[in-house]
């Protein structure tokens, strides 16, 4: 059976890297590039690939990016894959080949190592985290095909029908634990996932990101507005007040000893707190206000 795939890609300031993510996908791919308000020259960067571009005027968030991309796309499957992810030679094939040998499962993974050779992958979602379940965080080597929990979102393949109906990614989460969110509510339908062996990719964790401390500081707040968005959509308990004080001291102890990365770390999450307590704020007077 002949089957079509889209590839989705969602860039923001990534003309540098996601070139060598597209070039390597195989002829009769179609290509759909979402791009979330970039300023650099990503024109360069697409010239001469097959591309179907959608510009969106400002920066949507990598799940909306994700799902608008999802809605322009024609192929039965789609592969969801980051701008500094590379796939190795005839790992679309492979997917495509476990879609034929598993045709009960609708989301298929390839097999992913980090650029030094180290196996990305694990079973924990941050879901599962944040509710004390305790489980195996990573493994070593896979020998081959096997059922996972966890879909991480640099790249992966599902069925377009499927991924439609489970609503597609969060869109209240900007940035951070997106593919966490979809693991879970894939998993509460039964739905297998599957590491596909002979699938390979290499993913170059962060370098599709500007490293300067305004976006790090910009990074550590979405994580931490995204857990606290998780915990109320999950029911998991949490108190804003205990990260503030678990935080401050942190960033007080981080300044003290001149431990830069993670004063940084720790701003951009005190940051999210309080910006998570400000929308709930605001959402308390909105209903106030209809009532």
């Amino acid at each position: 059976m002949n089957r079509s795939i889209t590839a989705i890609t969602v860039t923001h300031n990534s003309a540098h890297t996601v070139r060598g993510a597209l070039a390597r996908l195989p002829p009769g791919v179609e290509i759909v590039c979402v791009d979330n308000a970039s300023t650099d020259d990503l024109s360069t960067a697409l010239s001469g690939l097959a591309v179907h571009r959608i510009d969106n005027p400002v920066n949507l968030g990598f799940g909306r990016a994700c799902n608008i991309g999802a809605a322009a796309a024609t192929g039965d499957y789609l592969l969801f894959i980051n701008p500094d992810v590379r796939l190795g030679t005839d790992a679309v094939d492979a997917l495509m080949q476990a879609a034929e040998r598993y045709p009960n499962c609708g989301v298929f993974v390839p097999r992913t190592n980090t650029v030094d050779g180290r196996l990305w992958f694990r079973e924990e979602s941050e879901i599962d985290r944040l509710s004390g379940v305790s489980l195996p965080t990573r493994i070593r080597q896979v020998w081959g095909d096997c059922c996972v929990r966890f879909v991480n979102g640099g790249v992966f393949m599902i069925k377009r029908t499927l991924f439609l109906d489970t609503g597609g990614f969060d869109e209240d989460i900007f940035l951070y634990f997106e593919d966490d969110d979809l693991s879970y509510r894939l998993l509460q339908r039964d739905e297998p996932m599957i590491l596909v062996s002979g699938a390979h990719a290499v993913h170059d964790i962060g370098t599709s990101v500007a490293q300067s401390t305004r976006s790090r500081i910009f990074r550590y707040r979405s994580k931490m507005r995204s857990e606290i968005h998780l915990r109320k959509k999950y029911g998991i308990a949490y108190s804003p007040f205990v990260d503030i004080l678990r935080y401050s001291t942190k960033i007080g102890f981080y300044c003290l000893t001149l431990n830069r990365n993670r004063l940084i770390n720790s701003l951009g999450r005190l940051i999210g707190i309080f910006d998570s307590i400000l929308d709930r704020s605001r959402a308390n007077r909105n209903r106030g206000y209809v009532a």
